[in-house]
C-alpha cells in the first residue's frame, strides 16, 4: 500500500511554501515533503533540495526530454518539474507525502493519483499581490503573476477543501490544513 499524497496549491502569493513550512514545523502529523525542481533563481533564505531543487534551464529542458519528470511545466516564465524518481523513493515509504504545487502541476498529479488530497489556499487578490510584491519580483515577473491570478483563484474546483489563508493568520491557517489532512487520513469527509 503506497502513502497518500497531499496537495497544497492555490495562486501565486497564496502562502503554499509558509503554510507547508509551519506544518512540517508543528510537526503533528508526520509528513515527508516531496521536494520539486525550478529554473527560478533562489529567493533570500532558500536552500538547494529544502524549498526546491534549484536547476540551470539547461539541465532543466535535458531532464525533461530524458523523460525524468512525471509532471512540469513553464510557470511564469520558469521550469517546474515533479522527479519521477523521488516520487518513487517516496511511495516505497509509509509517511504521507507533502507536495507544494502550482495549480497546473496539481491537475496533472490528480489525474496520475485520483487519490490524491488538495487542499487550495485562497486569500484576498490585494493579499496576494501585496505578497508577491514583498518577494522583490522584477517588473516582468510581477506583471505575468498579477494577470494569472485570476484564471488561477478561478481553478478551485480542482481542490478536495478550500482554505482561506488571510494576511496576519498564518498559525490559524496551518492549524485549518493540519485538521483537514488529519480528517483525511482519518478517513473523515472533508469539509471546506
Amino acid at each position: 500500500m503506497t502513502p497518500p499524497i497531499i496537495i497544497l496549491t492555490g495562486p501565486s502569493g497564496a502562502g503554499k511554501s509558509s503554510v507547508s513550512d509551519g506544518l512540517l514545523k508543528r510537526d503533528r502529523i508526520k509528513l515527508r515533503k516531496f521536494v520539486t525542481c525550478t529554473t527560478r533563481p533562489k529567493r533570500p533564505g532558500e536552500r538547494n533540495g529544502k524549498e526546491y531543487w534549484f536547476l540551470t534551464q539547461e539541465r532543466f529542458a535535458a531532464d525533461v526530454k530524458d523523460g525524468w519528470f512525471f509532471e512540469h511545466a513553464i510557470v511564469y516564465g520558469n521550469g517546474y518539474g515533479s522527479s519521477k524518481r523521488e516520487m518513487e523513493r517516496l511511495l516505497k515509504g509509509r509517511v504521507p507525502i507533502l507536495m507544494v504545487l502550482d495549480i497546473q502541476g496539481a491537475r496533472t498529479l490528480k489525474t496520475a493519483h485520483p487519490n490524491a488530497f488538495i487542499l487550495f489556499l485562497r486569500s484576498p487578490k490585494r493579499d496576494l499581490i501585496r505578497r508577491v510584491k514583498e518577494r522583490k519580483p522584477d517588473p516582468a515577473d510581477l506583471k505575468r503573476r498579477t494577470a494569472s491570478m485570476e484564471r488561477e483563484i478561478g481553478k478551485r474546483e480542482i481542490a478536495d477543501v478550500l482554505i482561506h489563508n488571510p494576511d496576519g493568520e498564518l498559525a490559524k491557517t496551518v492549524r485549518t490544513v493540519e485538521s483537514a489532512i488529519s480528517r483525511y487520513l482519518k478517513g473523515i469527509p472533508p469539509k471546506s
